[in-house]
């Protein structure tokens, strides 16, 4: 596949699985042996299944989440991708916290390997300290908490 061909299935990944929920569709999109390079979220089981837990989980959590493409670029067989996510969090806990009816907005970048129209490897991140703050699980400097000036 091209690099406008491996952005363009990026975008459907995340458009199919992440944004209209159809968590049956993932294996569609991720390798059953796909590598995942990330800080670990506790409890989420290995291969294929750790992926779809994770979605599964901002899902539940965030009903209404919806993920947009800040920046999408590619080289070869990669694709990086900073992103945005919100969603109210009305849904199951996240993260150990109840429901607030807060807006969220998750932010985090990637880098996919895709071959042969599978994502195979992928390393992320995502701001876990600002998402914390936002649930009320952290303080927050600008909220005049501890650290802030």
């Amino acid at each position: 596949m091209t690099v406008e061909q491996n952005k363009e299935f990026i975008r459907r990944y995340f458009n199919e699985v992440w944004n209209k929920g159809n968590l049956d569709k993932e294996a569609e999109f991720i390798s059953k042996d796909a590598v995942v390079h990330a800080p670990p979220i506790p409890g989420l089981p290995p291969g294929i299944a750790g992926p779809l837990a994770v979605v599964g989980m901002f899902r539940a959590a965030l009903p209404d989440l919806h993920v947009s493409h800040d920046a999408l670029f590619g080289a070869g067989d990669k694709v990086a991708h900073h992103w945005v996510a919100r969603g109210t969090h009305r849904g199951a806990p996240l993260f150990g916290a109840p429901a607030s009816g807060k807006e969220i907005q998750l932010i985090g970048i990637n880098v996919f390997r895709i071959v042969e129209d599978k994502i195979v490897e992928r390393w992320g991140a995502i701001d876990t300290l600002g998402v914390a703050q936002q649930m009320g699980l952290a303080p927050d400097p600008q909220q005049g908490g501890p650290g802030s000036r």
